[in-house]
């Protein structure tokens, strides 16, 4: 499936808008990650853990996203748009994905 972050696709025409598709992750951080992100933000380093954590969540919300736009009959999402929020003191990750479900040519 074709997902972009533009309200167009260059070169393709949109023959149907099926709608809005929406989808959110909410993970927890973990005890060893929070751990691990707390001696690195001393040392002023990245915290791999954490940033495994986001790209995990995120794919999880986009592949899910897109298996609802499938649902609905579309074969591509446009203006795809991805947000992350810290929960609960730092102990839940939530990531918001949303888009407009299609069908092009």
């Amino acid at each position: 499936m074709l997902v972009v972050t533009t309200p167009i696709l260059e070169g393709k025409k949109i023959l149907e808008y099926k709608g809005p598709v929406f989808n959110q992750v909410v993970r927890g951080t973990g005890f060893g990650r929070t751990l691990g992100a707390g001696f690195k933000q001393l040392s002023g380093g990245r915290s791999a853990g954490h940033e495994e954590l986001v790209i995990e969540t995120r794919e999880m919300a986009l592949q899910e996203m897109m298996a609802e736009a499938q649902r609905m009959g579309a074969n591509a999402i446009i203006g795809l748009t991805m947000d992350y929020e810290m929960l609960t003191g730092d102990t839940l990750l939530m990531c918001k994905a949303f888009g407009t479900a299609v069908v092009v040519e």
